[in-house]
């Protein structure tokens, strides 16, 4: 009989490592990439904005200097519209990837128009070209109406980015990540309910000792505690090699963006092997008993 509880007792703890290892993953994901807070810190320390700001400069076509000044400025002061906007979709991009909402996202441009005719027109006043050079000031304020009209012609009042938008491969994509997502969710509440089955499998393998109880469980917290340790340390050494397809840009950020994405199952691993470690200490404390849970003690 003891044999027998010790081989289901066993079987029932590596299951136990099992669900908290895939547990802490799950969790650590929902903190860091699945997590629209994270990602919006990250963007912020690592500079994700400037990055952002000057794909957005590469991708207007820039012809003599004055438009390359007003380009600049353009960007510099739309650069808290910019973080908004930014903000803005990535939370609608995770809830979309969470099954919340569709994917619509929805960037108004009134504030670029206006901020583009500001400096239109500060440009025309103030740093004539040689074409306008002999025009006066009234002459120029007669001639902007027709220039807010083509800027109002050329920016839209808004873009709406849905998958319609983006077309049929990149929708392709976000519906496959959304599927891969909805996985994740599946498991962590499978993790949740099997390491609770498995800690109430031991405990009725073991009878409701209470001595025996904490020491299968303290070892298999334990284990899983080191595994996940000891997988952050081997991948560590992996993830570099993986990622050479990595843009240029990205390179100098990644090493802390990975450090950062980790933290959380860093925590989770050292957590959950102290955890073990002293329910492993507790059950050598506990003296030898027989009786389990609710039972009466002799008098």
């Amino acid at each position: 009989m003891h044999v027998v509880r010790g081989v289901f007792s066993g079987i029932f703890g590596c299951v136990l490592v099992a669900a908290l290892v895939a547990l802490g993953t799950i969790i650590s994901l929902n903190l860091t990439v699945l997590n629209p807070d994270f990602a919006i810190s990250e963007l912020d320390k690592l500079g994700g904005y400037s990055m952002i700001s000057d794909k957005v400069r590469e991708q207007i076509p820039v012809e003599g200097p004055y438009v390359a000044q007003l380009v600049d400025e353009t960007i510099i002061e739309l650069e808290p519209w910019l973080r908004e906007q930014t903000n803005s979709a990535v939370y609608a991009i995770h809830a979309y990837l969470k099954g919340d909402q569709p994917l619509n996202i929805v960037i108004p441009l009134g504030e670029v128009r206006a901020c583009v005719k500001r400096n239109v027109e500060q440009i025309m006043l103030e740093l004539l070209p040689p074409e306008l050079g002999r025009a006066s000031q009234g002459q120029i304020q007669a001639f902007l109406p027709l220039v807010y009209a083509e800027i109002d012609k050329r920016i839209p009042d808004q873009i709406e980015l849905n998958e319609a938008f983006l077309g049929p491969e990149i929708t392709a994509q976000f519906q496959k990540a959304r599927q891969i997502v909805g996985y994740i969710q599946l498991s962590y509440k499978l993790s949740i309910a099997l390491a609770v089955l498995m800690i109430l499998l031991i405990a009725l393998i073991q009878s409701w000792h209470v001595k025996s109880i904490t020491l299968s469980v303290g070892i298999a917290m334990a284990i899983a505690g080191a595994v996940s340790l000891l997988g952050l340390m081997v991948s560590g050494t992996l993830i570099p090699g993986l990622l050479h397809d990595i843009p240029a840009e990205i390179m100098p950020i990644l090493p802390q963006l990975i450090t950062d994405a980790i933290r959380p199952l860093r925590t989770y691993g050292i957590t959950i092997l102290i955890t073990g470690i002293g329910l492993i200490v507790l059950s050598i404390r506990i003296s030898p008993t027989r009786y389990a849970f609710g039972a009466d003690r002799p008098q």
